[in-house]
């Protein structure tokens, strides 16, 4: 093109477009333009306008929501450990700072001692000076020793934490999973054990197993005392009458056929007169046994017993009026309650001993209620209104309903709250709970006190 002063543009029509000359700065330029309406000034500029930024997909914005969520677990983790291990890491970093300024101090006595020797050579200061070398060393090497000791400590703490971060990461990849949450443990009383199947063939084994530990946490119980008076009595009611007011062991003879019988007497409690059909008190005894034992009777009168199914139907069956039963407990921390029932009677053999009860005042609420008119089951003869045995599932023998609100003849667990698989503590479910084993029981029955003469 030729060279122009300026920039004119000038256009001429043709045939389905235009032309469009422009020049500037020395040079002309030629374009063809489709034929099209302007209403201004045709220009071109060499300057193209920016891309857009792209736009991140869906599944780019998951991916990185994800990377951000581990990266902020993993730093809660990491300000856990943090918060755990900050005292820790306190007391490394004073121990530390304590050991500079220990080697400091010995390096400094090191170098008063040379001084001290070049100088003066004096024998008395010489030996101060060691001995005060020799103290600091000992104190250097104590502190190291602690050091020590608290690195190993330290260790033990981080593989905990990183035990435990193991498992949190089991227990996330088995949420991630899909699984259920674990099976719920059995709840409290009312509580329904599974069904158990072969337990008539298994009954000495399950016998053994109880009974080695309940015995591993107890003593022997010493050996039962003679009768304290002459008798034979009707009852320890009769003998209290007779003026026999200590408690210990007395011959009874129940009204009817039989032999008589020697039984506790509780003479001091609740006005006395009392014979006692059970107590727990050491665990020296184990009360998971057989149909045998708990129609005939099993302990030591002084200690833990069982007075007998049999034995307790013939003091409580002679009349003349109803006896009541009273049931003291007391827990752990010496908290005392009890429970009294104004009727209390078996039924005979034939029966399975089916527990009759009358009505309930007391304090430690009503629990035994739940099992009036239930027969008596041991794990070789079972009569609950369970399809499984819950004389298995509470380690004992009772008059099981489906299958117990208290378990009196349980396992006795010392310490109160007990760890087992079923709930087979010494329990009263309204005092204290089924996960606590009793410390002290005593059932006791007498007949009710006479009424006073009108004035």
């Amino acid at each position: 093109g030729t060279r122009t002063p300026g920039f004119s543009p000038q256009l001429w029509e043709l045939s389905g477009g235009w032309w469009v000359r422009a020049g500037g700065l020395g040079c002309t330029y030629t374009f063809i333009l489709p034929q099209q309406k302007f209403t201004g000034a045709v220009c071109w500029s060499s300057v193209r306008a920016a891309p857009e930024p792209p736009v991140p997909n869906g599944s780019e914005t998951r991916a990185l929501q994800e990377v951000l969520g581990r990266q902020q677990a993993e730093l809660q983790r990491l300000r856990g450990l943090v918060e755990v291990d900050g005292a820790l890491v306190s007391e490394v970093k004073a121990l530390r700072k304590e050991s500079r300024a220990m080697n400091a101090r010995v390096g400094q006595l090191y170098a008063q001692l040379l001084h001290e020797i070049l100088q003066r050579r004096q024998p008395g200061l010489l030996a101060q000076l060691e001995g005060r070398v020799a103290n600091a060393s000992d104190q250097a090497l104590r502190l190291a020793a602690g050091y020590r000791q608290l690195e190993l400590r330290y260790q033990a703490l981080a593989a905990l934490v990183n035990n435990q971060s193991a498992l949190i990461a089991r227990l996330e990849r088995w949420c991630q999973g899909g699984a259920g949450p674990p099976p719920p443990q059995p709840p409290l009383v009312p509580v329904v054990p599974p069904r158990l199947s072969g337990i008539a063939n298994e009954s000495r084994a399950y016998f053994d197993a109880a009974a080695q530990l309940q015995m591993d946490q107890t003593e022997p119980a010493p050996p039962t005392l003679p009768p304290r008076a002459p008798g034979p009595w009707r009852d320890c009611l009769e003998a209290r009458r007779s003026g026999h007011e200590a408690s210990g062991v007395y011959e009874v003879q129940p009204a009817g056929a039989g032999q008589s019988l020697q039984v506790w007497c509780e003479q001091e409690l609740e006005g006395g007169g009392w014979t006692v059909i059970q107590r727990r008190q050491d665990g020296s005894v184990s009360f998971f046994t057989t149909w045998h034992d708990y129609k005939h009777g099993f302990g030591t009168l002084d200690g833990e017993h069982w007075l007998g199914l049999e034995s307790t139907r013939r003091v409580t069956g002679q009349g003349p009026g109803p006896y009541v039963l009273r049931v003291l407990l007391e827990d752990w921390a010496g908290h005392q309650a009890y429970a009294h029932y104004d009727h209390f009677a078996l039924e005979p053999e034939s029966d399975s001993y089916r527990l009759r009860l009358g009505r309930y005042r007391g304090s430690a609420g009503d629990s035994l209620a739940w099992h009036d008119g239930r027969p008596f089951s041991t794990l070789d003869r079972d009569h609950d209104a369970y399809s499984g045995s819950c004389a298995h599932y509470h380690k004992g023998g009772w008059w099981y309903n489906a299958c117990a609100h208290c378990n009196l003849n349980g396992v006795w667990y010392k310490g109160g709250h007990y760890r087992s698989r079923y709930q087979d503590g010494v329990y009263w479910a309204e005092f204290r709970g089924g996960a606590y084993s009793l410390r002290k029981v005593v059932m006791m029955v007498r007949l009710p006190p006479l009424p006073l003469p009108d004035a």
